[in-house]
Parts: C-alpha cells; sequence; structure tokens
C-alpha cells in the first residue's frame, strides 16, 4: 500500500480576524486553515470567489460601467486559472453557473461605480496620511500577535465588503451576521492601534445593502484578548503533543459547514458514535462493494456497505461523474469510501451532487501534528 500524504499542523506565529472566526467554532479547523496542503482536499465556495471579485472591484474603484466590467471579468479570470488547477474545484470551471453569478456581477459592477461617483461628486475630504486610510492594508496589533488586513477603513469607518448578506429568515443568519461584527472589532483594534480608532463598523453587500454599527472599544478589546489567547492555547496544545482530536470541538454547529470533512478524524468519530447525525449536506462512510461503469465514459455508480443508519435500509448507490467527483473505478472491493456534502432524496437515500466529495481513504492525508515551527 502507498504511503499516505501528511499534512504537517505547528504552532502560528499571529493570529487574524479570519483564523479567529474559525479558532472560535474548532481550533483543529483553525489549525487546518493554515496548512497549504490541507486546501488541497477542499472543494471551494464558488460564492466565496464572487465576494473576492467583488472585493478587487470595490478596491479598483471604477469610473464608468465598462472598467467596472473589465476589472471583473480579469478577476473571475484569475480566480478561474487557480481554480482549473485544483483537483477539487476544476468542476465549478464555468461562472455562469455559479449561484446568483450574473446577479452578483451586475449588482458588483453598480455599487462599484455608484460608490465611486458618490466620492467624487461629494464634499472633497481632507487629504488623510497614509496611516489613517486604506484599502487591504496590512496590519499588526497586541505586539505583533494580531494580523489583518480590513477590506477599507479611514479615520470615520471600518468597511467589510460581501457578495451578499444571508436572508434574515434563515436560521442561522443572525449567528453569521454576528460573526462578520466579530471580525470588524477585530479590524477595528488593528486600526486603533495603527491610526486611531474609527467609529463605525459597516458590511457593505454588492446589492447597496448597508449595514451600520457604532464601535465599543471596551467590546473591540475583549475580542482581541480573547483571540490572542486563542492562540497561545494551540501553540500551548501543540507544544505539550496534543492529538488531533484534542484540538477539535466536533458538533453540528462547528462540523456543519467544515471544509475539512474529508481529512479530519475527529469527525468521522463523532458521525460513527453519534448514529451519523443529519447533516444540512450528510456525509456517509463505507466499505466499496461494487463499480458499475456507464456508457459515456464519465459517468458511473458505486455501491457501498454503509457505516451506521445510512446502511439500515441496504447498500448505498450513488452516481458519480469522473468529471466532477473524480475517478473511482480502480478502487478494490472493500477499500473504504468517504463521502461528504451529499443531498437528502425525498426517499431518505443519498445522492451526489456538484458539491458532493468522495474519496479513497488510501488516498487521504494523515494529520502530523508538530510543537515547533
Amino acid at each position: 500500500m502507498a504511503t499516505r500524504p501528511k499534512i504537517a499542523i505547528g504552532p502560528a506565529a499571529r493570529t487574524s480576524p479570519t483564523l479567529w472566526s474559525s479558532m472560535r467554532l474548532c481550533t483543529l479547523r483553525a489549525a487546518l486553515s493554515r496548512s497549504g496542503g490541507a486546501g488541497d482536499w477542499v472543494l471551494h465556495s464558488p460564492r466565496a470567489w464572487l465576494g473576492t471579485a467583488f472585493h478587487r472591484l470595490m478596491a479598483a474603484r471604477p469610473s464608468d460601467d465598462g472598467e467596472a466590467e473589465l476589472l471583473w471579468e480579469d478577476a473571475i479570470r484569475e480566480l478561474l486559472a487557480a481554480a482549473s488547477g485544483h483537483r477539487l474545484d476544476r468542476r465549478f470551471a464555468s461562472p455562469e453557473r455559479w449561484p446568483g453569478y450574473y446577479l452578483v456581477r451586475q449588482r458588483a459592477i453598480t455599487s462599484a461605480v455608484e460608490s465611486e461617483l458618490s466620492r467624487r461628486t461629494g464634499a472633497r475630504p481632507a487629504k488623510l496620511a497614509p496611516s489613517t486610510a486604506g484599502t487591504e492594508k496590512f496590519l499588526t496589533a497586541r505586539n505583533g500577535l494580531l494580523t489583518g488586513r480590513p477590506d477599507q477603513f479611514d479615520q470615520h469607518s471600518v468597511t467589510e465588503y460581501k457578495s451578499a448578506l444571508p436572508d434574515p429568515a434563515w436560521a442561522e443568519a443572525a449567528s453569521l451576521v454576528d460573526g462578520y461584527w466579530r471580525q470588524l472589532r477585530l479590524y477595528a483594534v488593528l486600526i486603533g492601534e495603527t491610526a486611531g480608532w474609527p467609529a463605525t463598523a459597516r458590511i457593505v453587500s454588492a446589492s447597496g445593502q448597508v449595514l451600520e454599527q457604532s464601535i465599543e472599544r471596551r467590546d473591540c478589546e475583549a475580542e482581541a484578548d480573547a483571540a490572542v489567547a486563542g492562540l497561545q492555547a494551540m501553540n500551548e496544545a501543540l507544544e505539550r503533543g496534543c492529538s488531533s482530536s484534542e484540538l477539535a470541538s466536533p458538533g453540528e454547529i462547528a462540523c456543519e459547514q467544515c471544509q475539512y470533512q474529508a481529512i479530519c478524524p475527529a469527525f468521522w468519530s463523532w458521525c460513527a458514535a453519534g448514529s451519523w447525525p443529519q447533516l444540512r449536506e450528510p456525509a456517509a462512510r463505507g466499505a466499496l462493494e461494487s463499480v458499475d461503469h456507464g456508457l459515456d465514459g464519465d459517468l458511473y455508480a458505486i455501491t457501498l456497505r454503509a457505516d451506521g443508519r445510512h446502511g439500515e435500509s441496504g447498500p448505498l448507490s450513488l452516481a458519480l461523474r469522473r468529471s466532477v467527483h473524480g475517478d473511482l473505478t480502480a478502487c478494490r472491493r472493500g477499500t473504504q469510501i468517504r463521502i461528504v456534502h451529499t443531498h437528502v432524496r425525498r426517499d431518505g437515500r443519498l445522492r451526489a451532487n456538484i458539491s458532493t466529495c468522495v474519496f479513497s481513504e488510501d488516498d487521504l492525508p494523515e494529520l502530523e501534528l508538530k510543537g515547533s515551527v
């Protein structure tokens, strides 16, 4: 049997608003996010790519629709180039099929042009020193232990751009938006230690929707204290030789949207111990029984003896495509297969869709925790 690849996890020199967002849910998730190797086993989100394109558009400050359209196409081209070289992301080769692509594109172009027009036609602001305003400027605080790049800030406010804001009717919307505010508190600390404290935090979506909240310095300082303490706790655990399960905090909230499910030992142990919890996009594991080849050279089906409740009604069959889910047709009978981000049919059985990832356990990497960088 070939040696499985390893993903090294070690202490971090600093934290950031993004890292802290992961660490609040699960320290192992945060540690994996720092490892370049872990990203090879993650299916990234086209919605996040749309957010990246929107960020770039706002930073470029286009003066008209034509310039904005060119900037947008350049950003999408770069994102597609990166996706095409990724073993999982290349399934999203057509941006026109990304959820909400045309709507976000038009809203982003309109928002960027209107924002620049407003700047040009409004009262001419006093010229600010480079340290008191910026776009995605690298900042540090807490003696270098906290770092980050605010989307945009000046003497008055700090702004975070999002391609879209969640529907308030969605059960998890409030929690998601609260996470955005907590990130902005850390950005406020970064700005406060560099250029003076802004008064307002803003979340701006491509649709033009704006959320605003006054910045309370005490809350921001407390958030920064917690982020730095979380960093130190993770590093101390790694230094004393902890296992990956000791870093993990498996549960429905932490695991529901975690992109590292496929390679996380704690996630699979939690699923097995809990009779395979009913996540919105369920995971499954089982031994391969058979592979049936399709007629078009792309489509094929696998049948598993699935663990837990997914196998209670008999063998689990999944229709897959090589161009989307990879090629498992050479796997031996009995090979352990992991499946993440499936869809539940009306009859309760699982099926694969474009977001589903399927792996042979023989191919998946092992986590290697180290006590020093």
